[in-house]
């Protein structure tokens, strides 16, 4: 069974617009675009996001083969990068002017991403001065859906005695943000490794003036542009 094309979000069911999404940051971030994976990170049944793939391919934003990834078509891109901004940029004016906290944002930007016009999302981003990045530190596209591309890598990767720069950090994990918080490891934060230890899974860190030890779990959710030798 097939349905009418959407012609905009607003064609599509907040579900449809959250499959997309994962979908969409799956394959971003190198993983493999499953049914499972996207189940998993979204915590729904397996039942219901094979069901809602389904509904993708007939909608024309998806096409899935039996055994193998998810492939989200010309327009299913488009549709995902435009959720994409429109989920930073919300969640840049919640921290920005209403001084939510940055491991608030996520799940506030989630709830409102699907009841919001793109009339009002647009004048969010002229309110803001059109932001770059989000609160931590991902890049909004823009309205045309371009991005911008950071060059960084995590930092549980960043060679012994490198320096660089903070580019961005998960918003996976609120416990993780905090922390990040608390030890002031932030976007564009200077950052230098001292040691590896990987046998303790510890990385230490010049930050501020001081050096911090940062699990190699925390650090794998910071990523960095190192700066060349």
């Amino acid at each position: 069974m097939t349905h009418d094309q959407p012609t905009s979000l607003a064609d599509l069911t907040p579900t449809t617009q959250a499959y997309l999404m994962a979908a969409h940051a799956l394959g971003a971030g190198g993983e493999s675009v499953t049914s499972g994976a996207i189940a998993e990170r979204l915590g729904a049944s397996p039942s219901s996001v094979s069901e809602g793939v389904r509904k993708l391919v007939a909608l024309g934003l998806a096409e899935h083969r039996p055994y193998a990834p998810v492939e989200l078509t010309e327009s299913g891109r488009s549709f995902a990068v435009a959720m994409v901004r429109r989920h930073r940029i919300i969640e840049t004016f919640l921290a920005q002017c209403l001084d939510y906290p940055w491991d608030e944002v996520h799940a506030e930007a989630d709830a409102l991403e699907h009841v919001v016009s793109d009339r009002f999302v647009d004048a969010l981003d002229v309110f803001l001065d059109h932001p770059r990045r989000d609160p931590h530190g991902d890049p909004i596209p823009t309205r045309d859906g371009q991005v911008d591309r950071l060059g960084d890598i995590p930092l549980d990767e960043v060679p012994e005695g490198s320096m660089g720069v903070v580019t961005r950090v998960s918003d996976r994990d609120n416990t993780v943000l905090r922390h990040l918080a608390d030890i002031g490891l932030r976007p564009d934060s200077a950052v230098r490794v001292v040691s590896r230890q990987v046998e303790l899974g510890i990385i230490a860190v010049a930050l501020g003036g001081e050096t911090v030890q940062v699990g190699t779990p925390v650090a794998a959710a910071v990523r960095v542009r190192v700066d060349e030798a």
